[in-house]
């Protein structure tokens, strides 16, 4: 939760019945809910003239400040004067409404007619490949390169992500690996009263992402933090691992977007503000059926318990696999290195290479465990092509030496 959001939960109490109405123990909403609501309770009682809710609360319980006729200047106040949206002008009245009814101040709400929510002023778009690129290029961090690759093969909302710990991520698959999300607070679950809803959902994330988030997790050990499968998932860059909340990590996405020139803004906000790595998953869940890809994203009303997951675990990755291809950002590696191979044999053509050359180039690239073997043996291969001088070949250092007389 952001600081003053929770500076106003812990300083005053009518603040609080909102947040435990809303995040407490017996409901598990979302914080950032909360954190949207006492935004709105600030900015409407700074509206009124007051220095804190609490004075303007009993101001409204006593009658002195008629809360009805406020609140309807309070929406116009919003829209007019501040020029906000009219979802975020609604979502303020929401916020006071929700204040004023939990701490007994009795309004008519039939009289007071809330802005309506289909005027979006602001826009945003999915990044493509080639925007994810630029920002992997641009990261400062391995922290920021796993989180993007991360965020955008599982589908996860920002708040759920940064809660995330290092046990809930299960790395024993051949090529994927599977998250597993509990309902807690602080992470946007659906109602349960009916009984049907689960406690948990699982995404998964690509092979790339996995090695992307592996590398960052032994680079943290490397540094010297000790990791505990209660560790964070996605810490700060000093490794002390803390867990990072959602307020300091947008500003590190729009620093980010800065470097990558990407930062175009609709109104407020980017166009690819750092939810719209959500929509990249969603956009690109290409041939798989929109019922798992729903329950990846943890939409409301498809949450599982344990047991039933184990049940379909078979049938999710299977599904999930569908979609690799098309959430992956790079190529992958069997088709990075048949490129590369290719661009390989070109350029030695170029080179005037032989057809002896060529075909032992083809047989390097045929058996190296990856491309930068390969590379580092045609370096090789191209030194020893310049140093034959007539019926002499120069040898570089004693090592070579050695090598070309036992070679005769």
């Amino acid at each position: 939760m952001r600081k003053y959001q929770r500076e106003m939960v812990e300083n005053y109490p009518s603040v609080k019945k909102v947040y435990d109405a809303i995040a407490g123990s017996r409901r598990l909403g979302s914080e950032r809910t909360v954190e949207n609501y006492a935004s709105a309770i600030r900015l409407f009682t700074k509206f009124l003239g007051f220095s804190n809710p609490e004075t303007a609360l009993k101001a409204m319980l006593t009658g002195e400040v008629n809360a009805e006729e406020k609140i309807d200047a309070f929406i116009d106040y919003a829209l007019d004067e501040l020029g906000k949206s009219h979802g975020s002008a609604r979502s303020y009245a929401f916020g006071v409404k929700k204040w004023l009814n939990i701490n007994g101040v009795k309004v008519n709400w039939a009289k007071i007619e809330m802005p309506s929510s289909n005027i979006k002023r602001e826009e945003d778009r999915a990044p493509t490949k080639e925007d994810l690129k630029k920002l992997i290029f641009h990261a400062s961090s391995s922290r920021d390169r796993a989180f993007i690759y991360v965020a955008s093969s599982s589908g996860l909302r920002i708040g759920t992500l940064l809660s995330l710990k290092v046990g809930d991520v299960n790395f024993n698959y051949p090529d994927v690996a599977s998250i597993t999300v509990e309902r807690k607070s602080g992470r946007k679950f659906g109602s349960n009263r009916s009984g049907l809803a689960g406690s948990i959902f699982v995404t998964f994330i690509t092979p790339e992402a996995k090695e992307a988030l592996k590398q960052y997790l032994a680079e943290r050990e490397a540094k010297g933090e000790q990791l505990t499968p209660d560790s964070p998932l996605i810490t700060d860059v000093y490794y002390k691992g803390d867990f990072m909340n959602v307020e300091p990590y947008e500003a590190v996405w729009s620093r980010l977007l800065q470097r990558a020139g990407l930062a175009e803004k609709s109104q407020r906000w980017h166009k690819l503000h750092i939810h719209t790595l959500r929509k990249y998953f969603r956009s690109n869940c290409i041939g798989v059926d929109a019922s798992y890809r729903e329950r990846w994203m943890g939409h409301k009303g498809l949450y599982l318990d344990a047991s039933y997951f184990k049940a379909e675990e078979n049938l999710h990755i299977a599904e999930y696999r569908k979609a690799i291809p098309y959430l992956t950002i790079y190529a992958i590696p069997t088709e990075e290195k048949k490129l590369k191979a290719e661009m390989l044999l070109n350029f030695a053509k170029l080179q005037g290479y032989g057809d002896d050359q060529l075909r032992k180039l083809e047989d390097i690239l045929a058996r190296s465990k990856d491309m930068d073997e390969a590379i580092t043996e045609f370096r090789r291969l191209k030194d020893e092509a310049k140093s034959v001088n007539g019926n002499h070949i120069i040898a570089k250092g004693e090592p070579e030496l050695m090598r070309r007389l036992n070679e005769g």
